[in-house]
């Protein structure tokens, strides 16, 4: 075994699992030594990750499970000398504000939101409980994307409905993908190099989530996210925004069971639910962007091709309707920042959200690594050290 100290960060959702291994000294994060991700695909699943600089790839023909991403994810890191573990938790409520040590009572307060993060928060539950099972002795922590947004004033995270409901329910806006806006403010502050208490940002996270958050002057302003994570932008399999007459009128006049509802919103529907497909690098093609670094396999009909077109259309028009409005309400907006896998990678949808907006000139264009694993790292480390 590798006589170094080592920090894990894992993120899990309902269709992969991240990892991001760290070197560390007292209480300093070192360099990032690996990281990889084993994701589902249509005919299975995919393992990458690099080493040193050294990638690996697999495919396996078996479909996608915590339980078997976390095997063989437990391969590859057994040699290393981990002492710490960190794990992004999608929401943490009202009482969970910070990043906290793992323990039973702890898991028990993050099931408790199971129901509003559903292809999240239960994941995470399992692979924290794997990952305690198999490391019994080493020290762990949960931090939350929930936590940025505790600031957020009355005004905007409470809904217009009886105040009661938020009293005795804490039915509110929450806010998500708090870690990666974070990390693309304190990315902004640092290229424009200027104190946050004097910053103005709109961040736009873009991977299979999507958000939009506004932040100005030390704290976030608003979020497209807000009792959970299915709200405000069209994602991969998530809706996004609804009239809720509408969600009354699939349950009661179409009988659609709540269960079945609930997976329809999260799973069915968005750009899968639009276009029949959920990766948006495949609506690129279909609509003849040409997409570096990926082929497909698929001949698209004419029919398909239009799904494609209009499923675009309503993925950049819901993201422009959120950044026009913000930029509207903005007093000195410094920078807009794209962060997330799509958000950083693809120079086609920046350009197709950004075109034709009326934004002030000194508003700059920045693109963040998002490097939210190391942000992870940093609260993991200095919670459990």
């Amino acid at each position: 075994m590798n006589a170094s100290k080592y920090l894990l960060v894992l993120n899990a959702g309902s269709s992969s699992l991240k990892f991001s291994l760290f070197s560390y000294q007292g209480r300093k994060i070192g360099e990032l030594v690996g990281s990889g991700m084993i994701s589902h695909t249509h005919n299975g699943c995919d393992f990458s990750y690099t080493f040193n600089q050294k990638e690996k790839k697999f495919h396996f023909s078996h479909a996608f499970s915590i339980k078997g991403a976390w095997k063989y994810l437990h391969d590859v890191l057994v040699k290393y000398n981990i002492v710490y573990v960190g794990f992004r938790v999608v929401h943490g409520g009202e009482e969970l504000r910070q990043t906290a040590k793992i323990d039973a009572d702890l898991l028990l307060k993050i099931a408790k939101y199971n129901n509003l993060a559903p292809l999240h928060n239960p994941p995470a539950i399992e692979l924290i409980k794997l990952a305690k099972a198999t490391w019994p002795r080493l020290k762990m922590a949960a931090s939350f994307d929930t936590a940025w947004y505790k600031d957020l004033t009355p005004e905007i995270y409470l809904y217009a409905i009886p105040r009661e409901y938020y009293s005795q329910h804490k039915i509110r806006k929450y806010g998500f993908h708090g870690l990666s806006h974070e990390q693309s403010v304190e990315y902004a502050a640092s290229k424009l190099k200027k104190p946050l208490n004097k910053l103005e940002v709109i961040s736009c996270h873009l991977g299979s989530g999507n958000s939009l958050s506004w932040f100005a002057r030390g704290q976030v302003k608003d979020t497209s996210m807000g009792f959970s994570p299915n709200e405000g932008l069209v994602m991969s399999t998530r809706s996004g925004d609804l009239p809720p007459d509408l969600v009354l009128f699939l349950a009661a006049e179409l009988k659609i069971p709540l269960a079945k509802l609930k997976k329809i919103l999260n799973e069915e529907s968005g750009l899968l639910g639009l276009a029949g497909t959920s990766d948006l690098r495949e609506i690129l093609l279909a609509n003849g962007y040409k997409v570096e670094g990926f082929r497909s396999s698929l001949k698209f009909s004419h029919m398909q091709k239009a799904s494609a077109r209009l499923a675009l259309q309503k993925y950049i028009g819901r993201i422009r309707h959120y950044l026009g409005a913000y930029a509207a309400q903005a007093e000195h907006l410094d920078a807009i920042v794209f962060t997330g896998m799509v958000g950083h990678h693809s120079p086609i949808i920046r350009k197709l959200v950004l075109q034709k907006l009326n934004l002030p000139r000194r508003c700059k264009i920045l693109i963040s690594p998002g490097d939210e694993d190391l942000n992870i790292a940093n609260k993991t480390l200095k919670c459990l050290s």
